[in-house]
């Protein structure tokens, strides 16, 4: 039997609003749910670029860089140089929103072997 299951559902009475228009009682009252975004809509900015073709950043859901010069101030994962290819994409389209590590220093475009 899973955990919520063998709790007992509140009553009438503690369900009904209170005066501050706020329900009471179990799992009355609204709340956000683990991995979405911050309350009011803001959002987080990308801490990490991950390799890949094309690559993510993180945190999840976080806002992507708006351009390959804004990636410079992320940390690369891994750290050594990116393989053939692998690049992540900012919110420029196209090659001239691409940048990779090189292993010391951010690059514009896909590494190239």
């Amino acid at each position: 039997m899973a955990r919520l299951d063998a709790q007992r559902r509140p009553s009438k009475v503690h369900a009904r609003p209170n005066v501050r228009k706020v329900a009471r009682g179990y799992d009355t009252v609204p709340h956000e749910t683990w991995g979405e975004s911050i309350a009011g809509g803001a959002t987080y900015a990308a801490t990490t670029a991950y390799a890949g073709n094309p690559g993510s950043f993180a945190p999840d859901g976080c806002t992507v860089p708006a351009t390959a010069a804004a990636v410079t101030t992320l940390a690369a994962s891994p750290t050594t140089a990116w393989t053939t290819g692998q690049h992540v994409q900012s919110a420029t389209a196209g090659a001239t929103g691409r940048a990779y590590w090189n292993g010391t220093a951010w690059v514009t475009g896909a590494a190239a072997p």
